[in-house]
């Protein structure tokens, strides 16, 4: 089965704040959802471990690699002048969240946000790949990705 590359970026996405798995068996990405109660988050967590072969959990790309992310779309940016400023903003304790409100104050916010998903879609790639697992990608994904990074 292939695992679809859309949906474990999604996943990745969530990464910080969510544990995924991928069943390699079904090609299918998992995430423990917010609003489970205890009792089926440790009966989904005993089907995890007793079937734990068949699971791969999903790393957390948010911690590892936003900031390499913020860097590399600040360097990415035409104008000296915005590639500066967000540079500038990168350095120190706050980073991301200075990040972040400068994008929305530049208006950059949908180049921001398609810049990551494609820049997910990479690692998931890379991911798919380092660990042996198949996978299929949307094409017109695909094509609208720009290897910036």
């Amino acid at each position: 089965m292939k695992v679809d590359l859309n949906e474990l970026a999604a996943a990745m996405a969530q990464s910080d704040v969510r544990q995924g798995y991928v069943d390699i068996a079904r090609g299918k990405v998992i995430l423990m959802q917010d609003d489970m109660g205890e009792e089926d988050a440790l009966n989904h967590a005993f089907d995890i471990e007793e079937d734990w072969e068949h699971y791969l959990p999903l790393p957390n790309v948010i911690d590892e690699c936003e900031h390499e992310m913020m860097q590399a779309f600040a360097a990415s940016r035409e104008r000296e002048d915005v590639r500066e400023r967000l540079e500038d903003i990168l350095a120190g304790a706050g980073a991301a969240a200075r990040f972040h409100r400068q994008v929305r104050h530049l208006l950059l916010q949908p180049a921001w946000e398609a810049y990551k998903r494609a820049y997910l879609r990479e690692v998931a790639r890379d991911w798919c790949e380092e660990n042996h697992i198949a996978y299929e990608a949307d094409e017109a994904a695909k094509q609208g990705e720009t290897k910036k990074f």
